[in-house]
């Protein structure tokens, strides 16, 4: 993979921790030279130190806010400028936020859309006018496992995916003219902080944890860098979600049954 990848310019978001984090290390192992955005500094200041540390990787730095789009513009541009191109951009930042749907906070569902849809929509459209005067590049765009099946109590993060999962599409086909592949990632239930310090204190008691079974941000890093290499058009990971994804297209009825089950939830009446 190493020389396949070898000074390949990739922009990752959210890279200060977890999914982001894991992948920026697995990358720069592989000899990617490294764009890390994300709203803590300091975290990414501690990430490029041990990237240089351990693989001898120069990571470009950059603070923003992806809520507001006149900093993604910005950090799209600064990494390009930085690096002279950019290859791949991971759109991986992303808000979990869980409540019934009756009573979360209108703002709490515009901070959700903004960070896992609208971020991206102003990523795409700052880096898709670059990739195609350099003759194309990669975008790989994080969704998540509930694009393909919405839960209770995650309603509007499901429809946050599921537009995202539905933008990357589109735009796959449209933009295929100019040499811009797209990649989506379904991630499951991942180990990672923003599960782990998730605000349960809207959620039912006996609500499932599901801590046991998170996969490792290790996993999904491994499968974000194959689709850098590889390019394929859907990742999911674990990869039985693939088959899950499936029976919700053919069986809806039987797995709306089985999510009530689990989730103990009660049928409509």
């Amino acid at each position: 993979m190493q020389a396949e990848l070898s000074s390949q310019v990739v922009l990752i978001t959210g890279a200060s921790a977890g999914i982001g984090a894991a992948t920026a290390r697995e990358l720069a192992r592989a000899g990617c030279r490294l764009a890390l955005v994300a709203r803590r500094k300091e975290r990414l200041e501690e990430l490029a130190l041990e990237l240089k540390t351990r693989h001898n990787t120069d990571a470009f730095i950059h603070a923003a806010d992806l809520e507001d789009p006149e900093q993604v513009r910005a950090m799209v541009e600064s990494a390009a400028r930085h690096f002279g191109r950019l290859d791949v951009l991971i759109n991986n930042a992303g808000l979990l936020r869980m409540a019934p749907l009756l009573a979360m906070p209108l703002d709490d569902m515009e901070h959700l859309m903004d960070t896992n849809f609208w971020a991206v929509v102003h990523a795409i459209r700052a880096a898709a006018p670059l990739m195609t005067r350099q003759g194309g590049g990669h975008i790989i765009n994080v969704a998540s496992a509930v694009s393909r099946r919405g839960l209770p109590y995650m309603a509007v993060y499901a429809a946050t995916k599921w537009a995202l999962a539905g933008l990357t599409e589109g735009a796959r086909i449209e933009l295929a003219a100019e040499n811009i592949r797209f990649t989506t990632v379904y991630p499951g239930s991942i180990d990672t902080e923003m599960p782990r310090n998730l605000d349960r204190s809207r959620l039912p008691a006996n609500y499932p944890n599901h801590a046991r079974s998170r996969v490792p941000a290790e996993r999904v890093a491994q499968a974000i860098a194959r689709a850098v290499r590889e390019k394929p058009v859907e990742v999911y990971v674990p990869w039985w979600l693939r088959c899950v994804s499936w029976a919700c297209a053919i069986c809806p009825g039987f797995v709306d049954r089985a999510v009530r089950r689990h989730y103990k939830t009660q049928s409509p009446t």
